[in-house]
């Protein structure tokens, strides 16, 4: 935990004594402050909204936020403060109201699958952008095991009756009334919550729920989202890297081209730089719209008169080009003195995307940070137009913009700003 510098948010056992109203009224008379109990009462209240429940339920809810924010100390306090909660985070796998992570993203999320390997019972979560497998124990992430038997977690785990995480009065987001029961072998029951969001577990103390209200989970709070301000974070700073890059874009590769394979012709020092050290993921998608960057040996000037008909900017020639890579939209290009990514309007006019492939490129990164937030935002979360400001940010009026770029790349990114997962 940090210093004390925020009043009641500093301690647990005072937070969970304050009245929560009180608390977001001294939030908002500080605002601008950033405290570890701070994030968590906030984020608290994004995912589990301003119901009014038992102060050891709310323990639970400030539990699970400093869990999935990653303040375990915070979250060690807060289980010391209040030991009859009715449940607690063991781990979070989890993305926070209020940023804007490539990982977890849980669209379209297969049947969990888990494997013993080495003494772990380790689980795989696959879905449209994940290929993850997580040590169901510790929540860590880990490769992926040899090829050996996966079975189904359901089958793995036998679910008894009356043992559901729903039997009980709380109040939570829908997906904890579906939370799959696991018994271990000393007879310990924990529950694994799977959202769009990411994955928990959770554990219960039986000695607390034998006396706890019995009724079903309520995820109308949930749904209803903070009575006071959603949490925000600072978008990333700092220069792009291949491991930056590795991250946000797995499980695709990152294609990086050697300095020997790269183009002759390629005379931007910067973009040589880029192709070389940091890459481009080797397949890109946002709905219907897809990048596929083109082998080194086929970054070559357009082809005859393969721009014939399109206007290009005066002192621009085809042959000052060369060609990037593919998309539904037409081919891109790189300028290969000035580094430019160019692409071909609906006018047949040749227009820049981006100024050069680190702005691209960090495009291509923001829509799959942004992806979960778009399509799954918390209530009062800002969605699209969270990430159009972040990118607006980078190159003021290129992407976010009425302009013939803005106009292209509004089609590369229509996929988390006006389409749902399902790309309607």
């Amino acid at each position: 935990m940090t210093e004390p510098t925020d009043g009641v948010l500093d301690d647990p056992a005072r937070l969970l004594g304050s009245e929560r109203a009180a608390v977001r009224a001294y939030i908002d008379a500080s605002d601008g402050r950033r405290s570890v109990g701070r994030e968590v009462f906030q984020q608290a209240e994004a995912v589990f909204g301003g119901a009014k429940v038992p102060r050891a339920e709310f323990a639970s809810w400030l539990h699970f936020a400093a869990k999935a924010l990653g303040h375990d100390a915070y979250a060690e306090a807060m289980a010391a403060a209040e030991p009859g909660m009715p449940w607690r985070t063991v781990w979070a796998w989890w993305r926070p109201a209020g940023t804007y992570v490539p990982h977890p993203n849980l669209t379209y999320l297969e049947t969990l699958g888990l494997q013993t390997h080495n003494g772990r019972e380790l689980l795989h979560t696959k879905a449209a952008w994940e290929n993850t497998w997580l040590d169901l124990e510790t929540g860590v992430q880990v490769p992926g095991p040899p090829e050996e038997a996966t079975v189904e977690l359901r089958s793995r785990y036998e679910v008894k009756s009356g043992q559901h995480l729903d039997d009980w009065r709380l109040s939570a987001p829908e997906a904890w009334a579906g939370a799959r029961p696991l018994v271990g072998e000393d007879g310990r029951m924990r529950y694994l919550v799977a959202d769009t969001c990411g994955l928990a577990l959770l554990d219960t103390d039986p000695s607390v729920l034998r006396d706890w209200p019995r009724g079903g989970i309520d995820h109308e709070s949930s749904e209803k989202g903070t009575p006071g301000r959603i949490p925000s974070f600072p978008a990333p700073t700092g220069p792009l890297s291949a491991e930056r890059l590795d991250e946000a874009f797995a499980p695709v590769d990152v294609v990086r081209i050697p300095e020997h394979e790269l183009p002759a012709t390629l005379e931007h020092p910067a973009s040589r730089a880029h192709l070389r050290d940091i890459g481009l993921p080797a397949w890109w998608a946002c709905a219907w719209t897809t990048f596929e960057p083109c082998p080194a040996g086929k970054m070559t000037p357009p082809g005859e008169g393969a721009l014939d008909r399109v206007a290009l900017p005066d002192g621009l020639a085809a042959a000052d080009l060369l060609t990037l890579g593919s998309s539904e939209h037409g081919e891109l290009y790189l300028h290969r003195h000035e580094g430019g990514v160019h692409i071909v309007s609906d006018d047949h006019d040749l227009v820049q995307l981006s100024p050069d492939l680190g702005h691209f490129t960090r495009v291509l990164e923001g829509v799959r940070r942004h992806m979960e937030a778009c399509w799954h935002p918390y209530p009062g979360e800002g969605g699209p137009s969270a990430f159009l400001d972040e990118m607006d940010a980078l190159a003021p009026g290129t992407v976010d913009s009425d302009g013939p770029g803005g106009v292209m790349w509004s089609y590369f990114v229509a996929g988390i700003t006006e389409l749902n997962e399902d790309g309607f």
